[in-house]
Parts: C-alpha cells; structure tokens; sequence
C-alpha cells in the first residue's frame, strides 16, 4: 500500500497533531469529518501557528514527554519569535503515527510532503554510509559526551552535510540531538550478566546494518523493525529482547513486556536533524541565520536535559516498575567486534575515518589507514 499524506492523516485520526495542523489539512482536503473533531489549537501555541507566515512540521520518533520533543517545542517557538513570525515549526512526536515509522518519515523529508526530521543513525545507515557510521559502532564510546566531542567538529557537519545532500537534505553543524547509551532490555527467561548470554539471543535491532553487524558478531540473532513495531514484537514473542536508551524503556512502556535492565551501553544512541532542501533555500538569510545561531544553544539544553531524563527513567523503572538491572561483563567484546570495525571504517570516507582513527586505534591496538 502506497501511504500519501492523506493516509496518514486517516490513520492518525483526531490527535492533537491534526488539531496543530489543522489549517494547513483543510486546505489540503483533508475529510471533514476528521476536522469536525479537532479541538481549537491551545493557547499562545495557536496563536502563534495562527500568526506564522510559514508553517512547517517537524517528524521524530520519541514520545511527546520525551526531552527531544520538548526541546524542540522550544528551540521552534524561539525562532518564530526571532523571526518576527516569519517561521512556525509544529514537531511531531512518534513519527506522527506513520505505519512505516522511520525509514518513511525520512522518505516523506525527501519528497518535500513534511519539512524536518530528527532521526537515529542506525535508520540512516544505508543512505549516508561514509560518515553515519561514526555514531554506530559498538563498544566504543564511554558516554554521549565522547560521541559530541566528535560530532560537533566542524568537519562531521560539513561531510554529513554532502553525504546527504543528493537526497534533497540539508544538516546543519550542532543539529543531532542526544537520546544516550543503548541498553538492553530483555524477558524473564534472558537476563544478561556476560558476554556469553548474547549467544542465541533474539533481539530487535533497528533497521541497521551497524546494529545487526554488532550484535551477530556478539552472538546474537537480530530481527529487525522499526521503532513503533517494538512494544508489539516482545509481547508476541517474536523476539526476547531489545536494544535503546533506558528512556525508550521508559517512554513507550517497555517494562510491561520486559524484566531486565541490562546496562550494556553498546552504543550510542542520539537524533541527526535534516531538513528539505528545498524547504531550507526557500527561508530568508536571516530565518537561516536565527535557526543556525539557536542549534548550539538548545542542543546543549536537550543534552543536559536528556541526561538528567535517563537517571530518572533508570530509577523508575527499577524502582517502581519492576525491572531487575544487570551490570554485563562486556569487557572481552571488543575482540568480537573487529570485523565489525574494520568493514564500518573502510566505508567511512577519508574525512569521517580522521575524526575517529586514532580513538579506534587507541581501543583496538591495531592500525587503521
């Protein structure tokens, strides 16, 4: 089945996106029955949308209480005020219900039928392999803060920037957003206190081949679905565990079809933003200018924000609702992933694999050139 932009609206329903949207969807003819159900748009939020003279929709995966999505409630609501209403972003948690889930909303970015997207790098692994790769690899990075010192180099912009630009996308330096260290989360019958407890493991990764290279390489047996088919897989069987940030436990329920809390931080996990092309050339010098000036500064918030959102989650959900936390032995892991490093580095393009080359030496004690 083909999704238009109307499809998705049908399946949506009368959220509260459709309420933000609503001005935008009937001019779209969008079904008035739809539309008889929308609330009135709340408050200085809708005042604000009333008032913009560009309206825009911003697609991420997270739930609406997450940091990601508050931070960018803000960030857009800064720069409609800083453009003098020129520019009014509405972001769109959990991916606006699309039935494709990321992979689609990115596609939907591309083809111009929503404007921005915020996206993990596992999801885009296939289409900006020569730079992405840098935020996938496993057993690597210590904490988030080692994975920005990397991505926030001048360098890492401009290269993803150029990687993604023939898929009608723009990234703009100080534009991936935080989500942390990817933990797994798995049933009662698969706890994991050590590297052998990965073998035969099924676990849902992202549409990835990073993540699906890593954890076969640990032993494991990945399927792969998308973010908003997860909840449902675990609680069918079709797989024994899952792999994200503790917050993604938290935010979309996963306590209720998992027990344990394994704090493996494989990887890193955070939200590279990517606007259309054509939407970004078609704002002023000087809307480009405020966006670009206010990335750092809310990044750094979100960042804080995010940390301190994850130490919450991890108490939540060990101590109020019922998982059980591990602490893995994943000390001989490196030594499994080496294949997995070598083939990641070599589709690096020479720019990306000098941002990482002498940490990778460093962790492996081999030579990559």
């Amino acid at each position: 089945m083909r999704h238009s932009r109307r499809n998705f609206l049908a399946l949506a329903g009368a959220s509260s996106l459709l309420a933000i949207a609503a001005p935008k969807l009937l001019a779209q003819g969008i079904p008035q029955e739809i539309l008889n159900k929308i609330l009135p748009l709340p408050g200085k939020y809708g005042e604000y949308y009333g008032q913009a003279k560009i309206r825009a929709f911003h697609l991420h995966n997270q739930p609406d209480t997450s940091p990601l999505h508050k931070a960018l409630e803000e960030l857009w609501l800064e720069v409609f005020k800083q453009t003098d209403g020129e520019l009014f972003v509405s972001p769109l948690p959990e991916d606006a219900s699309l039935p494709a889930g990321d992979p689609q909303a990115v596609q939907f970015i591309t083809g111009g039928r929503f404007e921005i997207v915020s996206v993990a790098g596992p999801i885009i692994d296939k289409v900006c392999p020569d730079v992405i790769g840098i935020q996938n690899i496993g057993l690597f990075y210590q904490s988030p803060q080692e994975v920005f010192e990397i991505i926030n180099q001048p360098l890492f912009a401009e290269i993803l920037n150029q990687s993604v630009s023939q898929y009608n996308l723009t990234y703009l330096p100080n534009g991936t957003f935080d989500n942390g260290m990817r933990s797994v989360t798995s049933i009662e019958s698969k706890p994991i206190y050590q590297l052998e407890d990965f073998q035969g493991l099924i676990i849902r990764t992202p549409p990835s081949a990073d993540m699906m290279a890593t954890m076969e390489a640990l032993g494991a047996v990945p399927k792969q679905f998308t973010m908003n088919q997860v909840f449902e897989v675990l609680k069918n069987g079709n797989v024994q565990a899952q792999e994200n940030p503790m917050s993604v436990a938290l935010g979309f329920k996963l306590y209720e079809v998992t027990k344990y809390l394994n704090i493996t931080n494989h990887a890193w996990s955070g939200y590279n933003t990517f606007f259309n092309t054509n939407f970004w050339n078609s704002l002023s010098a000087s809307t480009q200018g405020v966006i670009k000036e206010l990335l750092p500064i809310y990044q750094a918030k979100q960042i804080k924000a995010q940390e301190e959102y994850n130490q919450q989650a991890y108490e939540q959900l060990t101590k109020k609702l019922g998982m059980v936390a591990t602490n893995p032995d994943l000390s001989q892991g490196t030594e499994k992933l080496m294949k997995v490093y070598q083939s990641l580095y070599s589709r690096l393009n020479p720019q990306a694999q000098s941002l990482i080359r002498n940490k990778l030496e460093e962790k492996t004690g081999i030579k990559f050139s």
